[in-house]
C-alpha cells in the first residue's frame, strides 16, 4: 500500500495533519512536487519530505525557487513574490534536494508526474488535455494502469469513472482505465474544499482521504512572514 501527495506549498500545518492521517500500513509516500512556494514553512516542509525518504518529483515552484535563472514573468505577481520570498528562506541542502529531483517517476504499478504525461508543466484542466494525455499514457506506457498528476490543486479522475467509483471516494482500478488521478493539494486546495487531500492506493483501488488542519495558524504565519495576503485568504475558501 502506498500514498500519493502533491502541492504541499510550504504549508506545514496541512502537511503534518496529512502525515498524522496516513495509515501505518502505508509503506511509501510519493510526492508529486511543489513542496515549497506560497506557504511560510518551506524549509520545514522540505525537511520532513527528505527525512521520510519520500520519492519526490520537482514541481515548477520547486525549480523556480532553486534555479535563479528562472524567468519569473511566467508567474503571476503573487506567485512571483512568493518565489522571491522562498528563495531567502530555503536552506541550501533543501534547495539542492529539490533542484535535483526527477520530473517523472515510474514504478511497476504507476506513473508519477507533476503536470502531465507529455509535459511536466502542463495543466490538465479540461477533457481535451485529459484525453490527449490518456492517449499518450496508453501508447508509451501500455502496462501502466494509472498516472498520478498534480499541479492544478484540484482533485480529479479521468476518464470519468462513473461506476468504477464506490462510496464516492474510491476508484476501482479493475474497472476500465487506464486512469489519470489527481490527489488534490495538501497545502493550497483550489477546488472549493478547504481540507488537505491525498490518496491511498494498493494496486486494486485508489481511496481519497480528506484532512482538516489548522487553517488559521497557517494563515497567521503567512501574514507574519510578509507574504501576500491573498495566499493566506485563499486557504479559507479553497480557491
Amino acid at each position: 500500500m502506498y500514498a500519493v501527495i502533491s502541492d504541499i506549498h510550504g504549508n506545514l500545518e496541512a502537511l503534518e495533519a496529512v502525515l498524522d492521517d496516513v495509515p501505518e500500513d502505508v509503506e511509501t509516500i510519493f510526492c508529486l512536487g511543489d513542496v515549497i512556494g506560497y506557504g511560510a514553512n518551506p524549509d520545514e516542509c522540505c525537511d520532513i519530505v527528505r527525512s521520510l525518504g519520500m520519492p519526490t518529483i520537482s514541481g515548477n515552484h520547486d525549480l523556480a525557487v532553486t534555479d535563479l535563472d528562472t524567468d519569473l514573468n511566467w508567474f503571476n505577481p503573487t506567485a512571483a513574490a512568493a518565489v522571491l520570498w522562498t528563495r531567502k528562506h530555503l536552506g541550501e541542502e533543501n534547495a539542492e534536494f529539490l533542484r535535483t529531483r526527477p520530473r517523472m517517476m515510474r514504478t511497476g504499478e504507476a506513473l508519477f508526474v507533476h503536470g502531465s504525461v507529455r509535459d511536466p508543466d502542463e495543466y490538465i484542466i479540461n477533457k481535451i488535455s485529459a484525453q490527449d494525455n490518456l492517449a499518450m499514457l496508453k501508447n508509451e506506457y501500455p502496462d501502466v494502469p494509472i498516472c498520478y498528476f498534480g499541479h492544478t490543486h484540484v482533485k480529479a479522475v479521468a476518464p470519468s469513472p462513473n461506476g468504477a467509483m464506490s462510496g464516492g471516494h474510491t476508484l476501482d482500478l479493475h474497472s476500465g482505465g487506464p486512469y489519470l488521478v489527481n490527489p488534490g493539494s495538501v497545502g493550497q486546495p483550489r477546488d472549493g474544499d478547504t481540507f488537505a487531500s491525498y490518496v491511498i492506493a494498493d494496486g486494486k483501488s485508489v481511496l481519497y482521504r480528506f484532512v482538516e488542519y489548522d487553517i488559521r495558524k497557517a494563515q497567521a504565519k503567512i501574514r507574519a512572514a510578509g507574504l501576500p495576503d491573498m495566499l493566506a485568504d485563499r486557504l479559507a475558501i479553497g480557491r
